[in-house]
Parts: C-alpha cells; structure tokens; sequence
C-alpha cells in the first residue's frame, strides 16, 4: 500500500513539473522553425 501511495505521489509530482516547464518554455513551432526565408 506504501509504494502504492509513493508511485501515486511521485507521478503528480512529475506532472506537475512538466506541465510547468512546458507552460515556460513559449516557444511555439511559428519561432522555433521560422527563419528569414519563411514568411508565416
């Protein structure tokens, strides 16, 4: 039941983490791919 608890801790924490990065990271694929020969 311990683990149980511990892999459910550790997988909203993990999430959590992610979803934060990726809400920081701003860079959508119009600047990451864009260069002076793209017109978007």
């Amino acid at each position: 039941m311990k683990a149980m608890f511990l892999g459910f801790a550790a997988a909203i924490i993990i999430a959590v983490v992610v979803g934060v990065a990726m809400t920081n990271m701003n860079t959508g694929t119009d600047q990451a791919f864009s260069t002076t020969n793209v017109r978007l």
